[in-house]
């Protein structure tokens, strides 16, 4: 997908990418400012920016912090719950890709197994902060993960690429008879793949999307 299709596929309220090192809040995505361009400080974000106390906790919480300790960019995601329904395919990714900034998921706890199954299947995932670090072990790892490999910061369950296809299938309207057909599967290993995904974020599918936002 080019640059244009990536963004149209998000909604206004969740294209917007500002960068939020200096007062002057200038925008990274969709349209660069010309001044991002020739600033000398590192460009911290947070997405989607509709997230305000997030935003809010990682600028006070985390930022101000470790400032001194970073050494490139990032952006900081709210992988949550309230936006499942983003994170169920690619578009975000290859949106948030293009800012060039390291991505770092921030993870709760009903959204772990499809946050690892990203940072697993996607080296453009640079860390992963759970719901169970505290400020002081997520700067940590954030300091540490620019010395040491990935795999080092990946803990707990992940879901299966059948399991992420099922989920992403039903978030998106499909039934369970549908997708089988369509994939040319057993409608048992369907089910089945449905109930371990559901067994690892911890709730049903239909409870899950009652907490999520539309895109």
């Amino acid at each position: 997908m080019d640059k244009e299709g990536t963004m149209k596929s998000l909604n206004n309220n969740f294209a917007r990418v500002t960068c939020m090192s200096c007062p002057s809040h200038c925008e990274v995505k969709p349209n660069a400012s010309l001044r991002v361009s020739f600033c000398q400080e590192y460009c911290f974000c947070t997405w989607p920016e509709a997230s305000r106390y997030f935003s809010l906790g990682i600028m006070e919480g985390l930022l101000k912090q470790q400032y001194h300790y970073l050494y490139l960019g990032c952006v900081f995601v709210d992988f949550s719950i309230s936006y499942l329904r983003f994170f169920t395919d690619k578009k975000w990714l290859d949106y948030l890709y293009e800012t060039k900034l390291k991505i770092v998921l921030v993870c709760d706890r009903q959204l772990r197994p499809l946050a690892n199954y990203w940072y697993k299947h996607h080296k453009d995932i640079f860390l992963i902060i759970y719901q169970q670090d505290n400020l002081k072990s997520a700067g940590e790892k954030l300091k540490k993960r620019f010395i040491y490999q990935r795999d080092v910061f990946f803990h707990g369950l992940s879901l299966s690429t059948l399991e992420f296809d099922v989920l992403g299938a039903l978030i998106a309207g499909e039934n369970c008879n549908h997708l089988a057909r369509g994939r040319h599967l057993d409608i048992r290993a369907v089910y089945a793949a449905k109930r371990r995904a559901e067994k690892k974020m911890g709730a049903d599918i239909n409870t899950l999307l009652r907490f999520s936002h539309s895109s």
